[in-house]
């Protein structure tokens, strides 16, 4: 695999003249990048270390930048090394699907979607429902995690499309809105603010039981108090929705969840909301999907599901 291909007929190579970069120079510098080191890179490509250093070397005069630098006995990435290494990422990633692909027919019929906890909860289990009996004969494979690990995966080719609530930030995914919503303030039905309306420094000095901080919802909390001056310091910090529910149900702190999670909680008389002045959050919806994924059949049937659900929600 990492010999270099006999040129094609027609096509000459003179003296001085750069190869053409091949699959192999890249998986190299994903190597290099990820061992911070030649003698690894090697070792777990099972080629020699000159076979590294270069392609290496080969990359470089070919972008015209340098990609490590030696600090301390290790090659660190540089900026421009880091910006490529995420076109390498996804590149390859890419290759190795197309392989994976064309060489088991049995996969042509696998779709790999993701959600944010909180779509996670109340709206993918009857999007996949309702995906799996309209196309029955498609694997649906399903991921709920926080939004920054789900963007971590759309950008790594593990998934192949996601819907989320939360901030992705990567410029390499296209994000379509899909419906906003709002979060509201909760609290047990026998708290002293359940069913009122209060101040919201009166809201912000009570013990908060939130998400992980990597949340979606989270961060999206901090930034609506942050810009009214405070800052969250939260008495309980949950990878559970059950654990915030079970809390707050037991009056052990408040929190800020999106409507559509707590309305069951609140139907069933187990939370009560809390009216805030001058707090606001809410959050957009949106399907994402990196902007040089291949659209196949079976995921354009479920990015057009997934629009469908901006219409049922207006």
């Amino acid at each position: 695999f990492f010999r270099r291909a006999a040129v094609p007929a027609g096509i000459h190579c003179f003296e001085g003249e750069a190869w053409p970069l091949t699959i192999r120079h890249f998986r190299i510098f994903i190597a290099v990048a990820n061992t911070e080191s030649i003698t690894r890179a090697a070792q777990a490509l099972y080629v020699s270390q000159p076979t590294v250093s270069v392609a290496i070397r080969e990359l470089e005069q070919h972008y015209g930048t340098r990609l490590f630098e030696r600090i301390s006995q290790r090659l660190k990435i540089t900026e421009a090394g880091r910006a490529l290494l995420g076109y390498a990422t996804h590149l390859i990633s890419l290759y190795d699907e197309m392989e994976a692909t064309f060489q088991n027919p049995d996969s042509h019929g696998l779709l790999r979607v993701g959600a944010s906890v909180t779509f996670g909860v109340y709206g993918m289990p009857a999007l996949a429902a309702d995906f799996r009996a309209r196309f029955p004969h498609i694997r649906l494979e399903v991921t709920v995690d926080t939004t920054d690990e789900v963007e971590k995966r759309l950008l790594e080719n593990e998934l192949d499309a996601a819907i989320v609530a939360g901030v992705v930030r990567s410029r390499f995914i296209s994000l379509t809105p899909l419906f906003t919503e709002q979060h509201v303030a909760l609290c047990a039905p026998g708290h002293p603010m359940a069913g009122r309306t209060v101040p919201l420094a009166q809201f912000m000095a009570q013990p908060m039981v939130l998400r992980q901080r990597s949340s979606g919802a989270c961060q999206l909390f901090s930034a609506a108090a942050a810009q009214a001056g405070y800052t969250l310091r939260p008495a309980w910090e949950c990878a559970s929705l059950q654990a915030i529910l079970a809390a707050v149900g037991r009056g052990l702190g408040v929190t800020v969840l999106p409507s559509r999670l707590a309305a069951p909680a609140l139907a069933a008389g187990q939370l009560a909301r809390i009216r805030v002045q001058g707090l606001s959050v809410h959050s957009t919806v949106c399907l994402a999907v990196h902007k040089s994924k291949f659209i196949s059949p079976a995921l354009g049937h479920f990015m057009a599901m997934a629009r469908a659900l901006a219409q049922r929600e207006e």
